[in-house]
Protein backbone atom coordinates (compact mmCIF):
# COMPACT_ATOMS: atom_id res chain seq x y z
CA UNK A 1 0.00 0.00 0.00
CA UNK A 2 1.65 3.62 -1.29
CA UNK A 3 2.04 5.71 2.61
CA UNK A 4 2.98 9.03 2.44
CA UNK A 5 3.89 9.97 6.17
CA UNK A 6 3.93 13.69 6.22
CA UNK A 7 6.04 14.89 8.70
CA UNK A 8 4.96 18.27 10.09
CA UNK A 9 7.95 20.30 10.99
CA UNK A 10 6.84 23.57 10.28
CA UNK A 11 5.22 25.31 13.44
CA UNK A 12 5.90 29.27 14.47
CA UNK A 13 6.75 27.87 18.21
CA UNK A 14 5.33 30.89 19.86
CA UNK A 15 5.24 29.57 23.08
CA UNK A 16 8.08 27.62 23.56
CA UNK A 17 9.93 30.88 22.89
CA UNK A 18 12.57 29.90 20.23
CA UNK A 19 12.62 27.67 17.62
CA UNK A 20 11.89 24.33 19.60
CA UNK A 21 12.27 21.75 16.28
CA UNK A 22 15.98 22.99 16.16
CA UNK A 23 16.31 22.92 20.13
CA UNK A 24 18.93 20.54 21.03
CA UNK A 25 17.55 17.88 23.45
CA UNK A 26 19.58 14.59 24.07
CA UNK A 27 22.11 15.47 21.14
CA UNK A 28 20.43 16.51 18.78
CA UNK A 29 17.87 18.77 17.34
CA UNK A 30 14.27 18.25 18.88
CA UNK A 31 12.80 17.58 15.11
CA UNK A 32 15.03 14.78 14.46
CA UNK A 33 14.41 12.13 17.24
CA UNK A 34 11.10 11.40 15.49
CA UNK A 35 11.78 11.82 12.31
CA UNK A 36 14.68 9.38 12.49
CA UNK A 37 12.73 6.90 14.17
CA UNK A 38 10.60 7.34 10.78
CA UNK A 39 13.21 6.60 8.71
CA UNK A 40 14.41 3.57 10.47
CA UNK A 41 10.00 2.40 10.22
CA UNK A 42 10.14 3.39 6.65
CA UNK A 43 13.26 1.18 5.61
CA UNK A 44 11.34 -1.73 6.20
CA UNK A 45 8.34 -1.02 4.22
CA UNK A 46 9.45 -0.24 0.57
CA UNK A 47 5.90 1.65 -0.41
CA UNK A 48 6.29 4.74 2.43
CA UNK A 49 7.40 7.51 1.83
CA UNK A 50 8.20 10.46 3.94
CA UNK A 51 7.38 14.06 3.11
CA UNK A 52 8.46 16.27 5.67
CA UNK A 53 6.66 19.75 5.55
CA UNK A 54 8.92 22.72 6.59
CA UNK A 55 9.36 26.18 6.53
CA UNK A 56 12.95 26.54 7.86
CA UNK A 57 15.76 25.83 5.05
CA UNK A 58 18.11 24.32 7.72
CA UNK A 59 15.54 21.28 8.49
CA UNK A 60 14.94 21.44 4.14
CA UNK A 61 18.37 20.93 3.94
CA UNK A 62 18.86 18.21 6.50
CA UNK A 63 16.23 16.16 5.06
CA UNK A 64 18.45 16.31 1.59
CA UNK A 65 21.24 14.61 3.13
CA UNK A 66 18.90 11.82 4.52
CA UNK A 67 17.63 10.87 1.27
CA UNK A 68 20.19 8.26 0.71
CA UNK A 69 18.90 6.13 3.52
CA UNK A 70 15.79 5.92 1.74
CA UNK A 71 16.97 5.40 -1.56
CA UNK A 72 15.13 9.05 -2.14
CA UNK A 73 11.90 7.97 -0.59
CA UNK A 74 12.02 11.31 1.89
CA UNK A 75 12.24 14.84 1.16
CA UNK A 76 11.52 18.28 1.97
CA UNK A 77 8.41 20.20 1.26
CA UNK A 78 8.62 23.91 1.68
CA UNK A 79 5.97 25.35 2.83
CA UNK A 80 6.18 29.10 3.41
CA UNK A 81 2.51 29.29 4.25
CA UNK A 82 2.90 27.49 7.06
CA UNK A 83 3.56 30.47 9.67
CA UNK A 84 -0.53 31.38 8.85
CA UNK A 85 -1.92 28.05 10.25
CA UNK A 86 -1.46 24.55 10.05
CA UNK A 87 -4.20 24.12 7.35
CA UNK A 88 -1.30 25.52 4.59
CA UNK A 89 1.06 23.05 6.45
CA UNK A 90 -1.06 19.85 5.69
CA UNK A 91 -2.35 21.41 2.25
CA UNK A 92 1.72 21.73 1.56
CA UNK A 93 1.94 17.82 2.21
CA UNK A 94 -1.07 16.63 0.63
CA UNK A 95 -0.02 18.36 -2.89
CA UNK A 96 3.23 16.10 -2.37
CA UNK A 97 1.57 13.20 -2.17
CA UNK A 98 0.58 12.32 -5.52
CA UNK A 99 -0.50 8.88 -5.63
CA UNK A 100 -0.83 7.83 -2.19
CA UNK A 101 -3.73 5.35 -1.08
CA UNK A 102 -3.45 7.03 2.60
CA UNK A 103 -1.12 9.08 4.61
CA UNK A 104 -0.30 9.03 8.17
CA UNK A 105 0.42 12.64 9.87
CA UNK A 106 3.22 13.10 12.33
CA UNK A 107 4.31 16.16 14.24
CA UNK A 108 7.37 16.89 14.55
CA UNK A 109 7.27 18.01 18.56
CA UNK A 110 6.83 14.23 19.65
CA UNK A 111 10.35 13.51 20.70
CA UNK A 112 9.06 10.72 22.90
CA UNK A 113 6.92 8.39 20.50
CA UNK A 114 8.28 4.97 20.09
CA UNK A 115 9.38 4.03 17.10
CA UNK A 116 7.66 0.47 17.76
CA UNK A 117 4.55 2.52 18.46
CA UNK A 118 4.61 4.77 15.24
CA UNK A 119 5.22 1.56 13.26
CA UNK A 120 2.97 -0.75 15.15
CA UNK A 121 0.26 2.50 14.48
CA UNK A 122 0.63 2.09 10.42
CA UNK A 123 0.62 -1.60 10.25
CA UNK A 124 -2.74 -1.37 12.15
CA UNK A 125 -4.25 1.09 9.96
CA UNK A 126 -2.49 -0.50 6.78
CA UNK A 127 -3.69 -3.72 7.11
CA UNK A 128 -6.95 -2.89 8.74
CA UNK A 129 -7.22 -0.71 5.75
CA UNK A 130 -8.88 1.96 8.17
CA UNK A 131 -10.44 5.29 6.52
CA UNK A 132 -9.44 7.45 9.47
CA UNK A 133 -7.54 6.44 12.62
CA UNK A 134 -5.44 8.13 15.45
CA UNK A 135 -3.86 7.13 18.73
CA UNK A 136 -5.95 7.22 21.93
CA UNK A 137 -4.36 6.93 25.21
CA UNK A 138 -6.70 6.58 28.46
CA UNK A 139 -9.42 7.79 25.96
CA UNK A 140 -8.14 10.99 25.05
CA UNK A 141 -7.30 11.02 21.62
CA UNK A 142 -4.21 12.32 19.57
CA UNK A 143 -1.07 12.29 17.02
CA UNK A 144 -0.45 10.63 14.61
CA UNK A 145 -3.57 9.88 12.90
CA UNK A 146 -4.28 8.33 9.54
CA UNK A 147 -6.55 9.36 6.45
CA UNK A 148 -7.54 7.31 3.60
CA UNK A 149 -7.54 8.91 0.06
CA UNK A 150 -10.71 9.54 0.09
CA UNK A 151 -10.70 12.42 3.06
CA UNK A 152 -7.88 14.30 0.91
CA UNK A 153 -10.64 16.29 0.17
CA UNK A 154 -11.53 17.05 3.05
CA UNK A 155 -8.50 17.77 4.62
CA UNK A 156 -7.50 20.65 1.63
CA UNK A 157 -10.95 22.63 2.39
CA UNK A 158 -9.04 23.40 6.01
CA UNK A 159 -8.24 26.77 6.89
CA UNK A 160 -6.42 28.68 8.67
CA UNK A 161 -4.81 26.84 11.95
CA UNK A 162 -7.10 24.13 11.60
CA UNK A 163 -5.62 20.60 12.05
CA UNK A 164 -6.71 17.36 11.18
CA UNK A 165 -8.49 16.79 14.17
CA UNK A 166 -11.05 19.07 12.35
CA UNK A 167 -11.97 16.07 9.56
CA UNK A 168 -11.70 13.02 12.32
CA UNK A 169 -14.42 14.71 14.72
CA UNK A 170 -16.62 14.70 11.39
CA UNK A 171 -16.42 11.05 10.87
CA UNK A 172 -15.79 9.11 14.10
CA UNK A 173 -17.55 6.38 13.21
CA UNK A 174 -15.48 5.47 10.56
CA UNK A 175 -11.93 5.99 12.61
CA UNK A 176 -9.54 3.15 13.87
CA UNK A 177 -8.59 4.07 17.40
CA UNK A 178 -4.86 2.67 18.08
CA UNK A 179 -4.11 2.29 21.98
CA UNK A 180 -1.10 3.38 23.62
CA UNK A 181 -0.43 2.71 27.13
CA UNK A 182 2.61 5.49 27.91
CA UNK A 183 0.87 8.96 28.01
CA UNK A 184 4.44 10.64 27.81
CA UNK A 185 4.71 9.15 24.25
CA UNK A 186 2.02 11.08 22.78
CA UNK A 187 3.00 14.77 25.06
CA UNK A 188 3.80 18.00 22.25
CA UNK A 189 6.77 19.95 23.62
CA UNK A 190 5.09 23.25 23.62
CA UNK A 191 7.46 25.18 26.48
CA UNK A 192 10.65 24.78 27.85
CA UNK A 193 9.72 24.12 31.36
CA UNK A 194 8.34 20.78 30.22
CA UNK A 195 12.18 19.83 29.73
CA UNK A 196 13.97 19.06 33.08
CA UNK A 197 17.05 19.81 34.56
CA UNK A 198 19.21 16.65 32.57
CA UNK A 199 16.64 16.26 29.50
CA UNK A 200 14.13 14.45 30.80
CA UNK A 201 10.41 15.15 29.56
CA UNK A 202 8.24 16.28 32.22
CA UNK A 203 4.65 15.52 32.33
CA UNK A 204 1.80 18.07 33.09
Amino acid sequence: MRISLIYLAAGNSRRFGTNKLLYPWEGKPLYRHLLDRLVSTASRHQEWQILVVTQYPQIARQVREMAPALNGRIRPVMSFDSPRGASYSIRAGLGAAAGAEACGCFVADQPCLKEETAENFLITMEKSRAELGCVVCRGERGNPAWFSRKYFPELEKLEGDQGGRKVLERHLDQAVFFEVSEERELMDLDRPGQIGRKGSVQLP
